[in-house]
């Protein structure tokens, strides 16, 4: 394999795998990042590292089970940090569903989630990163244009230019600057011709607080959705997810539009409701847990696909790969998106091991991997968010019906508490240890999820406050408005 030299833009969960196993293969790799935000010096500053490019290190994350695989298989020190940073291991088989029919085979020891705040795994990676040789990060360098070689049909990337005016070369351009990357408009402006990108609103915003344990060593309350605790209610989601170092976070999922509930960025009206919610209010309780940051809300929210090969099979252009967020984002409250990027940052450094020499092949074998490995996981959002808008709104249209022989992914979940079979695959599902198409159409999953829903068993729905409740606790907790003004007294006209 030949060397190259690589620059990969943005330094969040993608680029930093990227820039991490590629430097382990032998190339030499320039990350730039925008933001200049210091490094924390140690783990217990590591969960406050904000950075304007990453908005949703003050959200919820669970870092599912086969993004724990990954790091077993390709960055072992990283996985060995993490845990010495705080982060906990949630094995999902040691408390399935109580209302199951049965023991689940054989438990799995890959059914293991991360519960760690994102920016703490972020500080680990970072860590790797800068003491790993053949890699270097360059903070506060934003990139403004790229260097391209028009010889060809398909204009070749042989580097970028960053704010300042300087260049930096390379055989190899990532782009893993997430959703607000500049690389698609720098790519247009040099003549590629992109694929129209796929973009499906995820129909939901989301507000988010982060807490800490008084006692760090006792979990105030079940976690009844695997390593998560609450549910979907009225027009609206709660729910907890525990983190790292005795955090953890809530976070309330609403309807865009939805003026009701737009109070709960204020944070009285946040505490009430979350105290509302029977799931929630034990973890909130001030006797169990203290707030340690504010409210954040998270809006805008697209699933969305961009391709850098086009419908007629050529690549737009060459020099160029696109992993992580700027490739597919789904909706966050999957829990799926640094998995997703850690795995296009496994295929990218593969891809480049086999076809680093000839950019053609190169670029049409990355994007069939990435097409095999993360499209269909913005199919199976896209198609969850469609059933959820539905039965939170019947103003919208109905979802999609489930094609034959085949179960959607909620009918797969119901039955998961009920059908230990069902339970083993859907929890796989759900931690990207197998894809979407694999256990939805299965013919022993569709049959025994067809059997639970034809014998009329629904788990019992999670008590919780109906959408008008909600909204009064959140118009009541609103700051007071100050009176107005009583008019002021006519001035006297000046004499003369």
């Amino acid at each position: 394999m030949t060397a190259r030299t690589v620059v990969v833009v943005g330094a969040g969960a993608a680029g930093l795998s990227a820039g991490l196993l590629l430097a382990r293969a032998g190339h030499t790799v320039t990350v730039v990042e925008r933001d200049a935000t210091p490094v924390p010096a140690d783990a217990e500053a590591a969960g406050d590292w904000g950075r304007s490019g990453t908005p949703q290190t003050a959200h919820s994350h669970a870092f599912v089970a086969r993004l724990r695989a990954l790091l077993a298989e390709y960055a072992p020190d990283v996985l060995d940090g993490l845990l010495a940073a705080g982060v906990r291991e949630v094995p999902l088989a040691v408390e399935p569903p109580p209302e199951l029919t049965g023991p689940v085979a054989d438990p799995a020891d890959e059914l293991v989630v991360l519960a760690s705040r994102r920016a703490v795994l972020e500080w680990v990676l970072r860590r790797a990163v800068e003491e790993q040789g053949g890699v270097t990060v360059v903070p506060g360098a934003t990139v403004r244009g790229l260097l391209t070689d028009d010889a060809g049909p398909a204009p070749r990337v042989t580097g970028v230019v960053l704010e300042d005016g300087s260049s930096l070369h390379a055989d190899l351009v990532v782009d893993a600057a997430g959703r607000g990357s500049p690389v698609p408009d720098l790519l247009t402006e040099a003549g590629a011709g992109l694929p129209a990108e796929k973009s499906v609103s995820c129909g939901i915003t989301y507000y988010s607080r982060f807490y800490r344990l008084t006692d760090p060593t006792t979990l105030p309350g079940r976690l009844n959705r695997g390593y998560t605790a609450g549910s979907s209610y009225d027009r609206y989601s709660g729910l907890v997810f525990p983190a790292d170092n005795g955090t953890f976070s809530v976070t309330f999922g609403v309807f865009p539009g939805d003026r009701e509930l737009r109070g709960l960025h204020v944070e009285e009206a946040f505490e009430a409701a979350a105290a509302a919610v029977p799931a929630l209010a034990p973890w909130v309780d001030p006797a169990v847990a203290t707030p340690i940051g504010d409210v954040a809300a998270m809006a805008g929210l697209r699933n969305r696909v961009r391709r850098l090969v086009g419908d007629d099979g050529r690549p737009a252009a060459l020099g160029v790969a696109v992993i992580g967020d700027a490739a597919v984002i789904t909706n966050p409250a999957h829990t799926r998106g640094t998995t997703l990027a850690f795995l296009s940052a496994v295929l990218l450094a593969e891809t480049l091991a086999e076809h680093g020499d000839d950019p053609p092949a190169f670029a049409l074998a990355l994007q069939a991997a990435l097409d095999r490995e993360l499209l269909p996981w913005f199919t199976d959002s896209v198609a969850q968010d469609a059933v959820r808008v539905a039965r939170w709104d019947p103003a919208e249209p109905t979802a999609p019906p489930t094609p034959d022989g085949t179960v959607s992914n909620g009918e797969c979940y119901t039955a998961g508490l009920r059908d230990p079979l069902v339970w083993a695959a859907f929890t796989r599902l759900q931690n990207v240890l197998a894809l979407p198409g694999d256990v939805l159409a299965d013919p022993a999953v569709v049959a025994a999820t067809r059997a639970v829903l034809d014998s009329g068993w629904r788990p019992d729905p999670l008590p919780g406050p109906d959408h008008a409740m909600l909204a009064a606790l959140v118009a009541d907790a609103q700051p007071a408005r100050p009176s107005p003004r009583a008019p002021r007294e006519p001035v006297p006209a000046a004499a003369g």
